[in-house]
């Protein structure tokens, strides 16, 4: 059993680097790790330059462009497919932290089910957990593992068989970001697979609030404008062939649209070109990282 672990970053090296030593000191280590750059002009480069001269196990993808975590996802996926030499994938964002057992743990579990039930996972989902206060008390600590079936997966933590890379397919890389990895669960779950998130295996991963946190907790907006086009359009992309759920979608996110006009009005252009967007099925990186104004 071949283990590749999987980032993709863009211009947070100083995360990064806490990524990977934590990916690196894991119990269970990956045979090897593939860090999927996108085009980061910060300074990433000569830091992963650094890492891949010290370790022979981390290999560097460096792409010529920004294409995002759903481009990022999708070449380290296909990148590491092709290769025909891994049994399991392990995908992170560039901001996560496994706890020291989070990879073992899952295996921990994974193994001691029968052969049937084996047959019939998919997907290994660390459980996120969102306070770094929680996860250092946390961290490393063996606990009871009880699985829990998912319906939307994240790439945070995300254990995937290789077998069923090949049966379903890459990511969806013109999403940008964001949906990407819940259409790819969607696809894992289409083909009779379950998604399992392990209580027990814990990653650390922050977020940021929703509207409702920022309207009535008055919570600051940590969140670039650029992101809400995504975050706005490409539910749409996901579920573009089912007329039914796309109208129940239209209906969330107008009203979620109201609800930012008495958060920040900065939001809306961005909103009603990613509801417009989504709508008509555009894809691809419309919006550029960092962008202000439509």
């Amino acid at each position: 059993m071949k283990i590749a672990g999987l980032i993709v970053t863009f211009n947070r090296k100083d995360l990064l680097v806490k990524t990977i030593n934590s990916m690196l000191g894991q119990s269970l280590k990956p045979d090897t790790i593939f860090i999927v750059d996108n085009a980061s002009t910060d300074g990433t480069d000569k830091i992963l330059d650094e890492f891949s001269d010290k370790y022979p196990n981390i290999e560097i993808i460096k792409l010529s462009d920004n294409l995002g975590g759903s481009g990022g996802f999708y070449n380290g996926i296909k990148y590491i497919y092709d290769r025909n030499s891994y049994d399991w994938i392990w995908l992170m964002d560039d901001d996560a932290l496994p706890s020291v057992n989070a990879l073992e743990s899952l295996f921990e579990f994974y193994n001691l089910r029968q052969e049937k039930e084996k047959n019939k996972i998919g997907v290994l989902q660390n459980k996120r957990i969102l306070d770094m206060k929680e996860f250092d008390k946390i961290n490393g600590k063996k606990s009871l593992l009880k699985a829990k079936r998912k319906s939307i997966g994240t790439f945070v933590g995300y254990l995937i068989k290789t077998k069923i890379v090949g049966r379903i397919g890459f990511p969806e890389k013109d999403f940008f970001i964001y949906s990407d990895d819940a259409e790819y669960t969607y696809r894992v779950k289409k083909m009779g697979y379950k998604v399992l998130e392990i209580e027990g295996s814990y990653i650390y991963h922050p977020t940021w609030s929703n509207t409702f946190d920022y309207t009535f907790k008055k919570k600051k907006l940590g969140l670039p404008l650029w992101k809400i086009y995504y975050i706005y359009r490409n539910p749409f992309l996901m579920f573009r062939n089912n007329e039914f759920i796309k109208f129940f979608l239209k209906i969330y996110f107008r009203f979620d649209m109201f609800l930012w006009r008495f958060v920040n009005k900065e939001i809306i252009p961005f909103a009603k070109k990613g509801l417009y967007d989504g709508i008509h099925g555009i894809e691809g990186k419309t919006i550029s990282p960092g962008q202000k104004k439509i």
